[in-house]
């Protein structure tokens, strides 16, 4: 019953966690929680949100599953990042417990801090930011190449502006009274699906063409992708299994105005597969030998030893071709070699550091909250019609709305326009991913030719076989 204003509780939420803070790095506490533990393993990363900001460093211990400290630097130069190992060091000598190895990427002040305050520790290189920057100048060849698939891959709102215009002239034009009204089955998974019957083919094939489209564009807005799975050939991947099933729907030659529509981008998608015809032929022959640099790293492929060899077999190979890029790849594995299996076998289960990107999950939002930047997330844009009025009446009414207030409103639905948009989305996110785009595509297949009368077609030809 008490009215805080919303300064008050961030007050008391920021004193909340100085006591939380104080609390953890208690050495009591310390002490007892490390009473059992013989072998220290240190771990360092660090997040920056944009040039210019402080970067936050945390320095956590992996035996304990304990963060000791974080601190914002706005320098990342050896001298200041050195202070955190002096610092990491004080308490490695209250606890009296020896430092069996640290992990961390491979910056010069993490190398030169490691080696100047913690001598003779083993120091683990981790394998993430290892094959990052291994992938790199494949991956740019990979991003160069998506740019100019989404550059060619035009006409996908021609196609879509014509269907629409069609569809408001239809609507506009008074229905004859004979004409029997047929519903567009859904799209959705084949086990909820109802198929359509002889009488009830789709009014309008062309909405599946719409769908088609959206299913193309959510392709072309995928971004996600690592080094062993670069996004550019993922969207070739999508791009053509698209084409392939756009073009099974040209093959049950339905004629009519859907069909001209499926040809239309059909040519749109071949265009944008042509421009990067001869660079797909490249990026998978360089993802196979990051697949089997990545192999020599895991703990499952054999011992320390023998993977190591595999390893420099690998450095010889690329070193042996004249291609800039296996060049340049050889030169930073040999760099790289002795952080990556540095402690030998007892030390493999040391893959990454990448702790701090876990705790935040989406570093890209919590550089937008620092920085400023007015991004948007999707859902805003797709739900907004509904959402934006629900966050611009609380402005106005602070309290909880009552049940006597929204009783009328009962039976309130979204806009058309939002329905329309949530169901692109929806579509666009089944297209993005590989387990499901197959069969969205087999659904929107058997919605625009329905299985009995494709399979009549194909077998009413002279090649079909007898009996």
């Amino acid at each position: 019953d008490i009215d805080l204003s919303e300064d008050a509780v961030e007050d008391y939420l920021g004193r909340y966690q100085a006591i939380v803070a104080a609390r953890q790095r208690d050495p009591e506490q310390l002490k007892r929680h490390y009473k059992s533990i013989t072998g220290l393993i240190l771990s360092i990363d660090g997040l920056q949100p944009e040039k210019g900001h402080e970067t936050l460093y945390t320095v956590r211990e992996l035996t304990g599953k304990r963060v000791w400290f974080a601190t914002p630097l706005l320098s990342s130069s050896e001298e200041e990042v050195e202070k955190l190992f002096v610092e990491a060091r004080a308490w490695v000598e209250m606890l009296g417990i020896p430092v069996l190895a640290w992990v961390s990427d491979k910056q010069d002040a993490f190398l030169k801090g490691i080696a100047k305050v913690f001598p003779g520790s083993s120091h683990r290189l981790c394998q993430n930011h290892f094959l990052r920057d291994l992938a790199e100048p494949i991956l740019e060849v990979d991003s160069h190449a998506k740019v100019r698939m989404r550059k060619k891959v035009r006409g996908l709102r021609a196609i879509e502006k014509d269907i629409l215009a069609s569809k408001e002239q239809k609507h506009s034009a008074p229905e004859p009274l004979h004409a029997k009204e047929a519903q567009v089955p859904e799209v959705g998974a084949r086990a909820t699906a109802k198929k359509p019957s002889k009488s009830e083919q789709p009014r309008d094939r062309n909405d599946v063409v719409l769908t088609y489209c959206s299913a193309v564009r959510g392709i072309l807005n995928r971004n996600q992708g690592g080094p062993l799975d670069p996004p550019g050939l993922r969207m070739a991947e999508g791009l053509k299994q698209v084409r392939a099933s756009v073009q099974k729907n040209i093959d049950a030659r339905q004629g009519g105005s859907a069909e001209k529509n499926f040809e239309r981008l059909a040519h749109c998608i071949d265009r944008g597969l042509a421009e990067v015809a001869e660079t797909l032929k490249v990026i998978p022959v360089r993802v196979e030998t990051l697949r089997a640099v990545e192999r020599t790293l895991d703990p499952k492929m054999g011992n320390s030893t023998g993977r190591q060899g595999a390893f420099q077999k690998l450095v010889k190979t690329l070193r042996a071709e004249p291609d800039p890029i296996a060049q340049k790849m050889a030169s930073m594995m040999e760099r790289w070699k002795p952080g990556l299996f540095a402690g030998g076998d007892a030390l493999d289960f040391l893959r990454d550091n990448l702790e701090l990107e876990r705790w935040f999950k989406l570093p890209k939002s919590h550089e937008r909250k620092i920085h400023g930047r007015k991004h948007v997330g999707t859902r805003v844009v797709h739900e907004g019609p509904s959402l934006t009025l629900a966050l611009d009446a609380h402005h106005s009414h602070r309290q909880p709305f009552t049940q006597e207030e929204l009783a009328p409103y009962l039976g309130a639905k979204p806009t058309d326009q939002e329905l329309e948009s949530i169901e692109r989305r929806k579509i666009m996110r089944r297209a993005a991913s590989r387990k499901t785009l197959g069969r969205l595509l087999g659904d929107l297949e058997d919605i625009y030719c329905p299985p009995r009368r494709r399979a009549r077609r194909s077998g009413s030809g002279s090649h079909a076989p007898s009996g």
